[in-house]
């Protein structure tokens, strides 16, 4: 799972609990998110919390995701 599926169905399958679909989202996200939260705080440290704060929040809401608003 992962490269081959669009970024909505990866959020549809983390929308119904699959932490294959999870995983694979961030794996094709987490250094695009990691490296502009640590262009925008100038810590690494800092930049790890913001970024998996970021794909928490993303879990969480994944069901709310609408294609047509982007």
């Amino acid at each position: 799972m992962g490269g081959t599926l669009s970024d909505e169905a990866l959020l549809a399958g983390m929308a119904s609990g699959d932490t294959d679909a999870a995983t694979a989202f961030v794996r094709r996200y987490q250094a695009r998110v990691y490296g502009l939260a640590y262009t925008i705080v100038g810590s690494a440290a800092v930049a790890e919390e913001v970024a998996q704060e970021a794909f928490l929040r993303i879990w969480r809401h994944a069901g709310a995701y609408d294609v047509r608003r982007g």
